[in-house]
């Protein structure tokens, strides 16, 4: 079964830089969604036009990891694709407001610092933040304007999880301040079954800011998944 991973707003494939020679399986594809990295493709201001962008890269049974924004992307993929068989919401909920004042920064043609700084956790090194920073240069400002602006006005997302006949789990960041207040509480009243799994000392990027701990968190759902395709 293949690993399809979608990075988050403003981001690239680059944000899963640390986790892919841990993972076990070569049957993965991280991508650069349009208007981000290496992606030239015309950039998309909708999630649900994002998911429709997605549905051809998946042409076979597979788990969509999608990280913040990439999640919402995946529930609207899953929706829409019966090759998904599961997803992983990495640092992800089923919507994602923005405050208007971030949304003005962007626009104005500026990431704001305060953003940047609040999305990692306080055991992040100075080293991963210096890093981190240079990813911003990797995304045109407009496109991170229209990315948390697609996420601010997705409000489809609780239903479209209650919906799904697919696993779904959550990997949250215990120092996470970018997720609704409640999350994971919220996520429980959606889907009482749903495995939801906590790290310790990690802010919204759980993948870069603990890479080993998100990967065996990943690989148990991942087996998972497997285990009901087996049986």
């Amino acid at each position: 079964m293949k690993l399809l991973f979608i990075h988050g707003a403003g981001g690239t494939k680059s944000k899963w830089r640390k986790i892919e020679h841990l993972l076990l399986d070569d049957n993965y594809e991280v991508i650069d969604l349009p208007g981000h990295g290496k992606n030239e493709y015309n950039a998309i201001t909708s999630i649900q036009d994002y998911a429709a962008y997605m549905n051809e890269h998946v042409k076979e049974d597979t788990i969509v990891v999608g990280h913040s924004m990439g999640g919402l992307i995946a529930l609207e993929l899953a929706a829409r694709n019966n090759n998904v068989k599961g997803i992983v919401l990495a640092a992800s909920f089923y919507e994602l407001p923005v405050h208007e004042k971030i949304l003005a920064k962007l626009s104005g043609g500026e990431f704001p610092p305060s953003l940047f700084h609040v999305s990692y956790g306080k055991e992040a090194s100075t080293e991963l933040i210096e890093e981190e920073k240079k990813e911003l240069d990797l995304v045109p400002v407009g496109v991170s304007y229209a990315d948390f602006r697609a996420t601010n006005i997705y409000k489809e997302g609780k239903e479209t999880l209650a919906s799904l006949k697919i696993p779904v789990c959550a990997i949250l960041g215990e120092q996470d301040r970018l997720l609704p207040p409640g999350a994971e509480e919220a996520l429980k009243r959606v889907r009482g079954d749903m495995k939801i799994s906590i790290i310790n000392g990690s802010g919204h990027y759980v993948m870069v800011e603990k890479p080993e701990e998100f990967v065996e968190k990943l690989q148990v759902f991942v087996d998972e998944v497997h285990k009901l395709k087996t049986n």
